[in-house]
């Protein structure tokens, strides 16, 4: 830790007068803070940061100075020693500003398989907390629980379907699979029918009972809502761009269906609930043929749909959650239960990177059938590229702390005083024009960057631009810079609060 990152974050402070996820202060004017232990273990367990000791937030993160740098060093040592678990080894570093002597205490992201990080006298279930934002929460059975099962190699997909036999999967299925596998694998070929069940992970025995696992009860079932009847998808078509909106006659859905089935026939359920919901575009070229276009690409919305379902959390802590898909006038979003796995991150989504696989079994079965995965880790790149040949913005990536979204918008960019543009001329656009518009994208983003240094409401942004839809620009220029690390909100507890300022990212914190 070097000094200069030290003044960084205080001038931070000062102008913008808000913590981040990656700063805290405390004030230790009078003595040792009688609680930090939840920002050591959040820091630890979620992106690392600094503690400032010395600075007042209640008092607008007044310059206060430190007690004692002695004895602060001293007690932060053995708290972070003797009071963690693991223990933790911060980066301390004192030093002087305004002519009063604060303390900087370094904390990194602990290794994945050696969380949570918890205060000891609390206790694992109590003591362990995550950086939401600005604050510190205690962390969730839920998220514990992943962790934990992370740590200790349990993978959900091979778990026993206790509620099922044998005779509750597709034998046909079953055979034409396995006779598959032997043909392409000559010494798994001389195994029983029974043995080569087990060894794919499709069947697992309890006590001298063979059951179907949930993988092969999700893959090859006759019907495996009668197991877990949570598992399906929920398909919803909104009247409006937000949940509560209503159509002219006062519906709140336009269509609603529930998909039930195998991993394979809720995957084509939901792409044909997709596909009669999607409107079409006239495209005309610029030898003036016409062709007609779907809303969206469908291959990029089969990859999402497929993702949710072969890497959602399918462990006994979400059993009862299903996965959502939503169909509203500017966007879809897919949400599925379960965080990202592992050492999975958002920035690692769509690269070259090793991604861990949090259902194995599931993955390697259908990649064997190929009628769900063709090519492992190819979902993400093929999503960017379907979207770009269709004209329209990647997809949106978010991670919540028990489910993750896509959201697909099905906006051309286009920064027209009218701010609307019909189907049919967005497909006559030439390149040219398509170019301006992205440089008028650009421009825009600039300018809100630079008038959002200090926060600035929706309202303010659209008057500064002097447009006029706010919803427009929330979806067109805020919520993609959001997602592209420039732009962030003070109010990260509750983003969608009434008065939600936007702040520009500090790319040097």
């Amino acid at each position: 830790m070097e000094k200069f990152e030290i003044i960084d974050a205080i001038n931070y402070l000062k102008k913008y007068k808000t913590e981040t996820n990656k700063l805290e202060v405390k004030s230790a004017h009078l003595g040792f803070p009688k609680k930090c232990y939840d920002t050591f273990s959040s820091f630890s367990n979620k992106y690392g940061g600094i503690i400032l000791f010395g600075i007042n937030e209640e008092k607008d993160f007044e310059i206060e100075g430190v007690y004692d740098l002695k004895d602060l060093q001293k007690q932060i040592t053995s708290l972070c020693s003797d009071s963690m678990q693991p223990a933790l080894r911060p980066d301390i570093l004192a030093m002087e500003f305004d002519g009063k002597n604060i303390l900087a205490v370094k904390i990194e992201e602990i290794q994945q398989n050696k969380k949570p990080c918890y205060y000891k006298p609390k206790g694992l279930k109590h003591g362990s907390y995550t950086r939401i934002g600005d604050r510190d929460e205690p962390m969730t059975d839920y998220e514990i629980y992943s962790l934990q099962s992370y740590n200790d190699h349990i993978f959900e997909d091979t778990r026993p379907n206790k509620r099922a036999i044998l005779e509750d999967l597709n034998k046909e299925e079953l055979e034409k699979y396995i006779n598959n596998l032997k043909i392409e694998k000559p010494n798994f070929s001389k195994n029983s029918f029974e043995k080569c069940l087990k060894i794919c992970g499709i069947t697992d025995t309890n006590n001298d009972q063979v059951y179907p696992t949930l993988a092969g009860t999700l893959i090859f079932g006759e019907y495996p809502q009668a197991s877990y009847p949570q598992l399906f998808i929920a398909c919803v078509v909104v009247p409006g761009t937000e949940l509560g909106d209503v159509g002219s006659l006062g519906e709140r859905f336009i269509d609603n269906k529930r998909i039930e089935g195998t991993i394979e026939q809720m995957l084509d359920g939901t792409m044909n609930f997709l596909r009669r919901n999607m409107r079409t575009r006239i495209i005309i070229n610029s030898n003036g043929e016409r062709t007609d276009r779907s809303e969206y690409p469908i291959e990029a919305l089969r990859e999402a749909v497929a993702n949710a379902l072969i890497h959602r959390d399918y462990s006994t802590q979400t059993e009862n959650a299903y996965i959502s898909v939503y169909m509203y006038n500017d966007r879809i979003e897919i949400i599925n239960p379960g965080a990202l796995y592992g050492t999975n991150k958002l920035e690692k989504l769509g690269t070259a990177t090793t991604m861990e696989s949090r259902n194995p079994t599931i993955v390697r079965i259908l990649e064997e059938k190929g009628s769900v995965i063709e090519n492992r880790h190819s979902g993400i790149p093929t999503m960017i590229r379907e979207m770009k040949k269709y004209d329209l913005r990647e997809p949106e990536f978010y991670e919540e702390r028990d489910s993750f979204k896509v959201i697909f918008r099905n906006e051309i960019i286009d920064f027209k005083d009218s701010e609307q543009q019909s189907d049919t001329q967005s497909g006559q656009q030439s390149g040219q024009q398509s170019g301006q518009q992205n440089n008028k994208y650009i421009v825009l983003s600039d300018k809100i960057l630079e008038f959002c240094k200090t926060p600035k409401t929706a309202k303010e942004i659209k008057d500064y631009l002097n447009l006029k839809s706010r919803q427009y620009i929330s979806s067109n220029l805020i919520k993609p810079l959001i997602t592209q690390g420039k732009l962030e909100y003070t109010n990260k507890k509750s983003i969608n609060a009434r008065n939600q300022k936007y702040v520009t990212v500090n790319k040097i914190r």
